[in-house]
């Protein structure tokens, strides 16, 4: 069996962090997305990887390569122009004809298991899961042994969620890529409305659906609940670990600090002295983070630095970023305005895009979002967007 993962996306409503990424390459519990589906793929016992690429493809393909290093083969496939989630799939089952194919889109976290228990399943099969808002790829509905997809927008708690995945013969692969739809679950809703296809359907252990910056914080949450433990840094005298905790090759933890688990710490960072980490919080690699901080909730991408005194709690601070000392961001307003439009940010700090410039003593009020390259003054209070939706 192959599998298909679809990355061609530009995810807009995540521009500030994927301007020469897709989505499947922000990372969670310090690792990109796509190599938790690929790693999951993996443990079930695929070995054939296509990965559809476009936004951002040579940073998919650098990471990857022929796959050797994760334990499978990865061909490309490259959608020259965004078409949609249908003309993806074509793209990719052209790399292997006449197969049975596993598609997965490249951007949401699932459970490691989850793909097993597809595949445990006689047959073509979907992955359901309940959600807290509503999928692009629908809501299923059961009705005796059929199955269906439905595109209304009730209230999402509680409702059974398609999650995109699926496992498909090749008829019903021949009979989607005949469509004449842009979006693969549209194509695939009217083949299930006809009876000629009939699927089971299993259920996920843990999906994470990943469309605006404050979902990294949850998707990054599910995530470390898989982490195991592994001290490769070093940690001088006085440090205190709880819990599951990881620290990568060359990292160093200075004395004094509490590290509360699940906690991920990547390779060669510096942690100063009297510093609070976690739970629930994942640092990149090539991280500074200066004295007496307190950190948790949090997803920090490489190369950033944080000054001391810093207070950060269920925030995403983009890669490349710098933070002066005595910044504060913790969650606040349980609604905020993003992309002119409402949205719940309950518990949720600020969203710090890729390459910031935060003076000391700023505060990011709780759902702020700050675009790519944003420069806040010493002393400064952001709320809402900035700059402006139109930078």
């Amino acid at each position: 069996m192959r599998a298909v993962i679809l990355t061609a996306g530009e995810a807009a409503r995540l521009r500030g962090w994927t301007a020469s990424r897709p989505k499947g390459m922000l990372p969670l519990a310090n690792r990109t997305i796509l190599e938790h589906l690929v790693e999951g793929l993996r443990q079930a016992g695929v070995r054939q990887v296509t990965m559809v690429v476009g936004h951002g493809a040579e940073s998919v393909m650098s990471l990857f390569g022929d796959g050797g290093r994760y334990g499978v083969a990865v061909a490309y496939a490259r959608q020259e122009k965004l078409t949609g989630t249908l003309d993806a799939l074509r793209l990719g089952a052209a790399t292997a004809p006449n197969e049975e194919l596993l598609v997965v889109p490249g951007d949401n976290f699932v459970a490691p298991r989850d793909f097993a228990a597809l595949l445990e399943q006689d047959g073509e099969a979907l992955l359901a899961s309940e959600a807290l808002r509503w999928s692009k790829w629908g809501g299923l509905e059961l009705e005796g042994d059929a199955v269906h997809i439905s595109y209304e927008a009730p209230e999402a708690m509680g409702r059974l969620h398609f999650t995109g995945i699926t496992r498909l013969a090749p008829k019903t692969v021949t009979a989607l890529t005949s469509a004449k739809v842009r979006h693969l679950g549209q194509a695939l809703q009217a083949l299930l409305a006809s009876g000629a296809v009939q699927p089971a359907v299993a259920m996920a252990e843990a999906w994470h659906n990943i469309v605006y910056p404050w979902d990294l914080v949850g998707g990054n949450q599910v995530a470390l609940r898989y982490l195991r433990q592994e001290l490769a840094g070093t940690c001088e005298a006085g440090v205190t670990i709880r819990g599951a905790v990881t620290i990568g090759d060359g990292t160093r933890v200075a004395a004094g600090c509490y590290l509360q688990g699940p906690l991920s710490i990547g390779s060669g960072c510096r942690i100063g002295p009297g510093n609070v980490l976690g739970p629930s919080t994942a640092i990149g690699d090539g991280v500074e983070i200066g004295t007496h901080c307190e950190i948790a909730d949090t997803l920090i991408m490489d190369s950033t630095a944080i000054g001391s005194y810093t207070h950060l709690q269920a925030c995403v601070i983009g890669e490349g970023s710098d933070l002066g000392a005595h910044v504060i961001a913790l969650p606040g307003p349980e609604e905020a305005i993003y992309l002119q439009s409402q949205h719940s940010v309950v518990d949720r700090g600020a969203m710090v895009g890729d390459g910031c410039r935060i003076g000391d003593r700023a505060v990011l009020q709780g759902g702020c979002v700050l675009w790519r390259d944003a420069a806040v003054g010493d002393g400064e209070t952001v709320s809402g967007e900035f700059p402006a939706e139109d930078n």
